[in-house]
């Protein structure tokens, strides 16, 4: 059977190729449950051998970023936008000193409260290039930041799964449905533990997988990536 870790890197198995699978998952594993045919066990690796995989984490990876879009407007910007601006200090040392490094990590000036209070939009703009500034000397070097590594992973994970969420409530509605009718013609242990398995699942994703979840996962990914100019990892430009 292929190894899924040598098609992707650890963010693209772990954030996208993740999400796509507990979303497709509750397929294979109903079938196996209520039709327990060796022959179909061995569909899973040819699957992955003919490139499902592939496409699945392209498609999560195209939602996701659709997605994420849309939770910028609902958010009113970014976690780590909110984080700099002025009009949302939570502690006014660490503010400066996160503004401080900042820019000399971005090699200008960030705007000034007068500044961000005349021009808003502006003022996000230049919030967003210098944390992208940032994010590209940390990601050069996942190793040092292993840190941000990981609650970036965490991240595009759950804003994946959001973007799945529509999906995956309606492939579980489904199985849910036929599982019930399954039972009905002919009541089976099988059956009864696969409907068991799919209403679990409906239920974690009707009640985890929410906006604030994914907002939770970006407010801790901006901590830890601001922290990296707090302990002087990240070289000025």
């Amino acid at each position: 059977m292929t190894d899924l870790g040598d098609l992707f890197d650890e963010y693209a198995l772990r954030a996208r190729v993740y999400p796509s699978l507990l979303a497709s998952l509750p397929i294979p594993v109903t079938v196996l449950l209520v039709w327990p045919d060796p022959g179909l066990r061995a569909l899973w690796p040819v699957a992955v051998g003919v490139g499902v995989m592939f496409f699945l984490a392209n498609y999560t990876r195209s939602r996701g970023q659709r997605l994420e879009r849309a939770l910028v407007a609902k958010w009113n910007g970014l976690p780590t936008t909110h984080m700099l601006r002025y009009s949302e200090i939570d502690n006014s040392v660490m503010f400066r000193r996160r503004r401080e490094r900042l820019e000399k990590v971005f090699g200008e000036a960030l705007p000034t409260a007068e500044e961000e209070s005349a021009d808003p939009t502006g003022a996000d703009a230049s919030y967003i290039a210098a944390t992208r500034s940032l994010i590209a000397r940390v990601r050069a070097d996942t190793k040092r930041f292993s840190r941000v590594h990981e609650e970036n992973i965490h991240y595009g994970f759950r804003r994946n799964l959001l973007a799945l969420k529509t999906i995956g409530v309606t492939v579980l509605a489904a199985l849910t449905l036929g599982d019930v009718v399954l039972a009905a013609i002919r009541f089976r242990t099988a059956t009864v533990t696969a409907l068991a398995i799919d209403l679990v699942l409906a239920l974690a994703w009707l009640r985890v997988v929410n906006p604030d979840w994914v907002w939770q996962a970006g407010r801790t990914y901006a901590e830890r990536l601001f922290e990296t100019l707090e302990q002087g990892d990240v070289p000025p430009v």
